[in-house]
C-alpha cells in the first residue's frame, strides 16, 4: 500500500498541476499529510513538507488550509512553534502562498484566530529562513484593506503595534530583521509609511544607528541605505535636525568605511530631497560632510570615489549645493579629470554625475558666455562648454567600450543642447567619423545613447546644422532620427567621409 511520503514524493517530482494536487488529495487529505509529516522519519519529511507547500499554490486547495473543521489551523499554529526550523519554514512559505488569496484568505485567518499566531512568532523566529518568508507574506497582505487594518492598525492589538512593542527587548538579530520590515513596509504607500513614522518605527531605525554600539551600528547600515532609497524615506532623513545628527558620525577620524560610504550617500540624498538644508550641512569646505566628500574622493577603492561623484551630483541639484561646489575649485578640477581616469567604471561614474547636474539646468541662449546672466549655471555651462566637453569627445576614441560608450553619447546628449558645444563637437574628428558610422556600436544601450545625441543635436540646431552639413548627410541623419537607433541606411558606409560641407 502506497504511503502517504510515497505519494507525496511522487507529487513533487511530477507536473504542478491541479490534477496531480487533487490525486494527492483524494488519497491522502490535508490532515492525513499533515499527520504523516509529524510522524515521519527524517528521510520522508522532506518530501511531505515539499508537497504541502506546492499544494499551497494552487488556489483551490489554500482554502482547505484555513477549514477549522480539518483541523488545519492548529497544525499551521503548532508548526510555527515548532523546534525543528525545516517546520517552522514551511509553515512561512504556507504563509507566503496563503496571502496571495487576498482579501479572502487573510479575512479567513483573522476569523479563525490563525493571524497574529503565524506572523508574529514567525517574524521574530531566530532563524533568518522562516523570517524572511514571514516578511514576504506581510508585504503581500498589507496591499488589502483587512491585511492592513491587521498589520497597521489603530491600536496597539496589530501586528505592527505587537511587534513594536517589543522591539527593546529583542535580541540584536531580530530587532534589525522588525526594523527591516518597517523600512520595507514604508516602501508600500505613503499612508503606511506615514502611519509607521507616527508609531515611532522610524525613529527607532534612526536609532539603531546614530549608536556608540559599533556592531549595532554596522548592522544598521542597510537599513539606512534602503530608508533613503525612496522618496518618503528621504523626506524623513531631512527633517528637522536629523542630517546634522547623520554628519556627526563623519567627525569621528576611526569612522568606518562602510558607515562614511552610507552616511555620505544618504546626506547627498536628504539634499536633492531637501535643498533648504544646505546651509547646515555646507556651511564652509571644513564642515564634517563636504570633507567626507572629498575624502571619498581621493580614495583608491573604485566604490568610494563613485560615492563621492552620486554625492556630488545630489548635492548639486540644487542652487546652493551647486554655488559652494563651484566655489571648491580645487575638488571641481579632481571631478573633471576624473572623466579621463583609466579605470572605465570611474570615467563612466564621473560622466554620470555630470550628466545629472547638467539635466537639471536650461542649457545656456544665446550662446555667447558674456550675455549670460551670472550665477551659478552659468558658470556650471561654462565649465562643461570649455573643459568638460573636450574630455569627453576624447573618451570617444580612446574609449570605445561597450560598457563607457552609453555614459559618453548621454553626456555627449546633454551637452548638444547647448549651442557653443554643438559648434565645438560637429566639426570634431573624434565625433565626425563616428556620426554616420551607423555599426560603430554593437549595444543596444550604446545605440540608444548614440541616437539620442543625434535626436538633441538635430531638434536643438537644425537652424545651423542644416547649412553646415552637406545636404546628403543632413537627411541621412533625419532619417536616422525617425527610424530609431537600430536603424542602418543601405549606402551608410558611401556616405562616411567629409560630413562638413
Amino acid at each position: 500500500m502506497t504511503t502517504a511520503a510515497e505519494a507525496a514524493r511522487v507529487f513533487v517530482t511530477g507536473p504542478c498541476v491541479l490534477q496531480a494536487a487533487r490525486e494527492l488529495l483524494d488519497s491522502f487529505p490535508l490532515p492525513a499529510l499533515c499527520e504523516a509529516l509529524a510522524n515521519a522519519r527524517r528521510e520522508d519529511a522532506e518530501p511531505l513538507t515539499s508537497a504541502l507547500e506546492r499544494l499551497a499554490q494552487f488556489e483551490e486547495v489554500r482554502e482547505t488550509f484555513l477549514n477549522s473543521d480539518a483541523g488545519m489551523p492548529a497544525f499551521l499554529s503548532q508548526g510555527a512553534a515548532a523546534g525543528d526550523p525545516k517546520v517552522r519554514l514551511m509553515v512561512a512559505k504556507l504563509l507566503v502562498q496563503l496571502a496571495k488569496g487576498g482579501e479572502a484568505a487573510v479575512t479567513s485567518m483573522l476569523e479563525v484566530g490563525l493571524f497574529f499566531s503565524l506572523f508574529e512568532p514567525l517574524l521574530l523566529d531566530e532563524e533568518t529562513g522562516p523570517a524572511e518568508e514571514a516578511a514576504r507574506a506581510v508585504h503581500t497582505v498589507v496591499q488589502c484593506a483587512a491585511g492592513q487594518q491587521a498589520i497597521m492598525g489603530s491600536t496597539s492589538d496589530s501586528l505592527v503595534g505587537r511587534v513594536h512593542s517589543r522591539i527593546r527587548e529583542l535580541p540584536d538579530v531580530q530587532r534589525i530583521r522588525a526594523l527591516c520590515l518597517f523600512v520595507e513596509m514604508g516602501r508600500a504607500s505613503d499612508e503606511v509609511f506615514t502611519a509607521l513614522e507616527a508609531r515611532g518605527a522610524f525613529s527607532d531605525v534612526l536609532g539603531a544607528f546614530i549608536t556608540d554600539d559599533l556592531l549595532l551600528k554596522l548592522n544598521a547600515v542597510e537599513l539606512m541605505d534602503a530608508l533613503g532609497s525612496y522618496s518618503a524615506g528621504q523626506a524623513f532623513l531631512g527633517r528637522q535636525g536629523v542630517p546634522e545628527k547623520l554628519a556627526c558620525d563623519l567627525q569621528d577620524p576611526c569612522c568606518d568605511s562602510s558607515i562614511r560610504i552610507c552616511v555620505t550617500r544618504l546626506l547627498g540624498l536628504v539634499l536633492r530631497r531637501t535643498p533648504s538644508v544646505a546651509s547646515s550641512l555646507l556651511p564652509s569646505h571644513e564642515a564634517p560632510f563636504p570633507q567626507s566628500v572629498a575624502r571619498l574622493l581621493d580614495s583608491r577603492d573604485p566604490a568610494e570615489k563613485l560615492c563621492a561623484l552620486n554625492t556630488w551630483a545630489n548635492a548639486s541639484s540644487g542652487q546652493e549645493g551647486l554655488s559652494f561646489f563651484l566655489r571648491w575649485k580645487p575638488l571641481m578640477q579632481e571631478i573633471l579629470s576624473l572623466v579621463a581616469s583609466t579605470k572605465n567604471e570611474i570615467s563612466s561614474g564621473s560622466m554620470a554625475a555630470w550628466a545629472t547636474v547638467l539635466e537639471e539646468r536650461n542649457a545656456p541662449h544665446p550662446p555667447s558666455a558674456g550675455t549670460q546672466s551670472p550665477g551659478p549655471e552659468t558658470e556650471l555651462w561654462d565649465m562643461a562648454e570649455s573643459q568638460l566637453l573636450p574630455l569627453v569627445l576624447k573618451n570617444l576614441v580612446s574609449k570605445p567600450f561597450p560598457d563607457v560608450r552609453p555614459h559618453t553619447y548621454r553626456l555627449l546628449a546633454t551637452l548638444m543642447r547647448s549651442q557653443r558645444a554643438a559648434q565645438h563637437a560637429v566639426p570634431g574628428a573624434e565625433l565626425r567619423e563616428l556620426l554616420l558610422d551607423f555599426s560603430s556600436e554593437s549595444g543596444t544601450d550604446a545605440k540608444i545613447a548614440k541616437h539620442q545625441m543625434v535626436e538633441t543635436m538635430l531638434r536643438e540646431h537644425s537652424n545651423w546644422l542644416s547649412n553646415f552639413l552637406d545636404e546628403q548627410v543632413y537627411d541621412l541623419l533625419q532619417d536616422y532620427m525617425k527610424k530609431g537607433p537600430h536603424w542602418v541606411p543601405r549606402m551608410a558606409a558611401t556616405a562616411v567621409g567629409d560630413q562638413a560641407a
